[in-house]
């Protein structure tokens, strides 16, 4: 676990996005009760999976009052807008945050091969529409978009996506946790 402020430092650090944008972002994801709230006395306490959350809102949401409706798609968004049904195989990641933390979990206690590879990823938080691409070191593409959706089709005229390189994120990982 790691205190809210710690986070927004350490994404600081190592995404180099504004801690201030960052505390703004959190305490909207906490009135939505999507991030915990501390109490009196002691600061909110995030697991691996709060942080994943918190970086893809930070990244891929444009506007203030946009970042829980993108928090939540990102708890929705499947690999290519399939519609998985209760039997679908266990190896296919179920969201956009379940693979994040997927990968969050490998950078903290995988194995060195399977760290050197997350290291090889690249991430992107697409702004005006939902959805998030993870691209591998071996060049496929994996994107995530809400179920139904065309992932092969860009929905706007312009594409803006945030990015953090694998390197990144598996160093604000191991650092916080």
């Amino acid at each position: 676990m790691a205190t809210l402020n710690a986070v927004l430092e350490a994404i600081e650090r190592h995404i180099g996005f504004p801690r201030s944008r960052g505390y703004s972002v959190a305490r909207r994801l906490q009135e939505a009760d999507l991030l915990p709230l501390g109490g009196p006395g002691y600061a909110p306490e995030l697991d691996q999976r709060d942080v994943c959350l918190l970086l893809a809102t930070l990244l891929g949401a444009p506007k203030l009052h946009e970042a829980p409706d993108h928090a939540r798609a990102y708890g929705a968004m499947t690999p290519g807008g399939a519609v998985l049904s209760a039997d679908a195989p266990s190896s296919i990641p179920r969201s956009a945050l379940e693979y994040l933390d997927l990968k969050s979990e490998i950078a903290v206690g995988g194995t060195p091969e399977a760290v050197d590879d997350v290291r090889g990823h690249r991430f992107e938080f697409e702004h005006h529409w939902r959805e998030f691409s993870a691209h591998t070191p071996e060049g496929a593409v994996t994107r995530f978009v809400l179920p139904g959706a065309l992932a092969s089709h860009q929905q706007a005229p312009h594409r803006i996506a945030g990015v953090v390189k694998g390197e990144a994120f598996v160093n604000l990982m191991k650092d916080l946790f």
